[in-house]
């Protein structure tokens, strides 16, 4: 796995951390519904917002971790050149595309959702994983993994959302 700066994972951080808070911020808003008579832990916006502060709370620790590892003294310079490049730029463009292909292409256009769900995550792992596998010699090892992972996940989510959340996939 590539270094991280700690500068890196404090921009990371910060941009974790306002992703969370918008997310509960719009949990929050959400209608409760309590005209019809819902319970508080039936609110529509209650998972988003739980997930939403969890991501903030991680993101705060990991504000704390690059703060720990030296984020300020590299804060000092914020135009100076990263010794990664722009190499992280690159894999953050790529991980979002494959996202964006995942979430309005693939599903609701056809595929059934634990197949266009397996197939995100084997591509995904295929691109971020195989080609340090392939460099260690372990590329057959790397696809196995991948296939394997990528149904285990898509079983995983699928069963979760219909049979624990009752929520019917597309």
């Amino acid at each position: 796995m590539p270094n991280v700066s700690p500068r890196a994972d404090f921009v990371a951080a910060l941009a974790w951390i306002a992703f969370g808070l918008a997310i509960v911020g719009g949990s929050l808003a959400m209608d409760r519904l309590e005209r019809f008579g819902a319970k508080v832990y039936m609110a529509p916006g209650l998972v988003p917002g739980i997930l939403g502060g969890l991501i903030a709370l991680l993101g705060l620790v990991l504000l704390a971790r690059s703060l720990r590892h030296g984020a300020a003294a590299s804060l000092a310079h914020p135009w100076g050149v990263q010794a990664g490049g722009s190499a992280p730029l690159v894999r953050a463009g790529i991980a979002i595309a494959l996202t964006l292909a995942y979430t309005l292409v693939l599903v609701g256009r056809g595929l059934p959702f634990w197949l266009a769900t397996g197939a995100f995550v084997f591509v995904f792992l295929l691109v971020f994983d195989l080609p340090e596998r392939r460099a260690r010699g372990q590329a057959m090892r790397g696809l196995a993994l991948a296939a394997i992972v990528a149904v285990a996940t898509s079983a995983a989510v699928t069963l979760l959302f219909e049979r624990v959340f009752l929520v019917r996939m597309p």
